[in-house]
């Protein structure tokens, strides 16, 4: 279950926690915060490194355009 909400006045009934006590047990997994931190930090670095990336091929395309509308206005830029 993807969606759990984090809400202190939300409560599961007491099947809803069984069912997911029972997932959880039955898989073999444990549930490690570490990974979980390290999960969302790795996902939060490519989602900052995606963004700078774009900024920057943004910033030259902006720059080429530019410098094409100089060249054909003759104007300083």
């Amino acid at each position: 279950m993807s969606n759990i909400s984090y809400n202190q006045y939300s409560r599961f009934t007491d099947s809803a926690e069984r069912d997911l006590m029972s997932d959880a047990l039955s898989n073999g997994e444990a549930v490690s915060i570490t990974a979980v931190f390290k999960s969302i930090w790795a996902s939060l670095k490519k989602g900052v490194r995606v963004t700078a990336e774009y900024m920057v091929d943004v910033t030259e395309a902006l720059n080429e355009a530019r410098a094409k509308d100089s060249r054909f206005s003759h104007s300083q830029w």
